[in-house]
């Protein structure tokens, strides 16, 4: 063999593919093309081709002793890689109607083919590192990974679900001491994120082998005896050992560059992708670089804000992009889980981040200009219009500061992770109701302090201003929250409250003032009754006292003579109808006098 060490990390390699050509989405069959366009590129650089033109020559076999270096093993590894592709769309093709017959037998038959091109990759690594430790044991042990997990597939789909958690335990043993040795958090979630892909496999073997606790893949995998994990997998305890002394597992954990630990109301939140790991492990950076540049304020730390800002906004897409394609792959339950948890809290962080970078663009804004009066009752501004127009133009643009703030609360309140926590619901309702009486009140200020004042609008911003300061009064009297977006105590709200009240009183009187011209009693009720001057006088004490007049005696009243009866008696109803009666009579007695035509010239004679 020649002096170039073979060795070759293939969980990166095999993670790079994959989520570039076509895996990450579930598209087989274009990661098969790329698995055969790679083939062929390996070929030509190693000399390993099938001849030239129409005439096929088979290309020499691959041993320990042909093999020169990490391309000779990249050979074997990308040909179970295409075999495994395939059968993977030939099982995908089984399941839709219509599709041929032969899907399945083809299907096992590349799948076989993948185990086979795993068995021999796994046959060559072992021999290279009993050979003159040519080969290092990280790579032994990725390879060996990499054959369990093809191994584990062909029993499955054999339903031999006793070799496939033998198989799958021994994996998760190499992956659980390649993520305690990784040199940083990236490489540990790298292993994570591999030992993840196959929790389904396990849950679903244990299920059928009548395990009650399929659920706990921990569980599941602690009940496997370590003879059936040296059956699966031969050397696998003297593999592990090797790999912690190479590695130094003890020390790298102890200098490893790790992500900090992060909890949110009172839960882990768990990073288990690696590409999460990296965005996270930059946000650190970021935020550490942030408490540095003075808290966040002046220049430089306006520019540590925006490049936190812009850290946390990649995080964000990243895992975006990552959640996208967990739900859309089948069978990733635990990862699509994690990958929705880290995607809320990064969108949590980032929106409160935002927040208080608006907040502190609010505070340096008033802090800039001496225009705005602190009595919150005063509607006029000394110093003349030009002062009234800096006035103006501040709490213009602080109103849109305010709008920006609850903007961003709003979707921090429609996060999942925000609603099923009680704390943290009821501390970004206190914030969001602190924050809009805020605006209202703000606004209120501006149509008073106006060159034309618009107290009528004011005194409707200020009616929503006070329910919304009282709701951020209650809330945080009653204390409890979690996961405060911003700070604020009950004294802040009260303060809120008086000054809400303050200016909605001055509004109406100045409304009052503009509207009414004179008082409302001689407006209305002289118009409709007499003003009683002289009780007034009496009553305020200033009217001359009255003087008594006597008066003549009044003559006896002399009796009224019974007045005669001018109308008749009404008849009764006995004598109405014995007249009508009499009347019915004589009509009945009168001759009928015969008419005809032309006056009744026809009947006369």
């Amino acid at each position: 063999m020649g002096k170039e060490n073979p060795s070759l990390s293939f969980k990166r390699e095999l993670r790079s593919c994959r989520a570039v050509y076509g895996l990450r989405n579930g598209d087989n069959e274009r990661y098969r093309h790329h698995c055969a366009n790679k083939l062929h590129r390996l070929r030509q650089s190693t000399g390993l081709t099938n001849g030239k033109g129409k005439q096929f020559k088979a290309a020499p076999a691959l041993t320990p002793e042909t093999v020169k270096d990490a391309k000779h093993l990249q050979l074997l590894l990308f040909s179970a890689e295409r075999a495994l592709a395939y059968s993977h769309e030939l099982k995908a093709l089984a399941t839709k109607q219509g599709a041929p017959r032969t899907a399945r037998k083809e299907q096992m038959s590349w799948l076989r083919k993948a185990a086979k091109y795993a068995t021999e990759l796994q046959d060559i690594t072992s021999a290279l590192a009993k050979n003159a430790a040519s080969i290092n044991f990280q790579t032994q042990a990725e390879v060996s990974i990499y054959y369990l997990s093809v191994k584990a597939e062909l029993a499955f789909e054999r339903a031999q679900y006793a070799e496939v958690l033998a198989a799958l335990a021994a994996r998760r043993e190499l992956l659980n001491t390649l993520a305690s040795a990784a040199r940083d958090s990236h490489d540990q979630a790298l292993a994570v994120e591999f030992s993840d892909a196959y929790d389904p496999l396990i849950r679903f073997s244990a299920y059928k082998l009548g395990n009650t606790s399929s659920h706990d893949i921990d569980a599941v995998v602690s009940d496997i005896e370590p003879a059936m994990r040296e059956e699966a997998l031969p050397g696998l305890a003297q593999l592990v050992e090797g790999l912690r002394e190479e590695t130094k597992a003890g020390e790298m954990e102890a200098g490893r560059r790790t992500l900090d630990e992060v909890v949110f109301a009172g839960q882990k939140v768990e990073f288990r992708s690696a590409e999460i790991v990296d965005a996270m492990l930059r946000v650190q950076d970021a935020q550490a670089r942030l408490a540095k540049a003075q808290g966040g304020k002046g220049k430089g730390g306006m520019a540590a804000w925006d490049r936190l800002l812009g850290v946390l906004g990649d995080a964000e897409a990243v895992a975006r992009r990552l959640l996208d394609d967990q739900v859309g792959a089948a069978g990733q339950s635990t990862a699509a889980a994690a990958a929705q948890t880290a995607h809320q809290y990064i969108s949590f962080e980032l929106l409160a981040h935002r927040i208080r970078r608006d907040l502190l663009l609010v505070d340096s804004l008033v802090g800039t200009t001496n225009a705005l009066p602190e009595d919150p009752t005063a509607m006029k501004i000394a110093g003349g219009r030009a002062r009234v127009e800096a006035a103006v133009k501040v709490l213009s643009g602080v109103v849109k500061l305010y709008d920006t703030v609850l903007q961003s609360m709003r979707q921090i309140r429609g996060l999942p992770l925000v609603e099923e926590r009680e704390g943290a619901r009821r501390a970004a309702e206190a914030v969001e109701a602190y924050y809009a009486a805020t605006k209202a009140y703000t606004l209120a200020r501006l149509q008073c302090l106006f060159p034309n004042p618009g107290y009528a609008a004011a005194v409707e911003l200020l009616q929503s201003a006070q329910q919304s300061a009282d709701t951020a009064a209650r809330v945080l009297k009653e204390g409890g929250l979690a996961e405060e977006v911003v700070q604020l105590s009950p004294e802040q709200a009260a303060k809120l409250q008086q000054d809400v009240k303050a200016l909605s009183l001055a509004a109406k009187r100045a409304l009052f003032a503009q509207t009414v011209t004179k008082p409302v009693f001689f407006d209305s009720a002289f118009n409709y009754i007499d003003l009683p001057m002289e009780d007034l006088l009496e009553l305020a004490g200033s009217a001359p006292p009255k003087v008594q007049q006597s008066q003549p005696a009044k003559p006896a009243p002399v009796p009224k003579a019974p007045a005669r009866e001018t109308r008749q008696a009404t008849p009764s109803i006995e004598q109405q109808v014995q007249h009508q009666e009499e009347e019915e009579e004589e009509e009945e007695q009168q001759p009928q006098q015969k008419k005809g035509w032309l006056g009744g010239w026809f009947g006369r004679g």
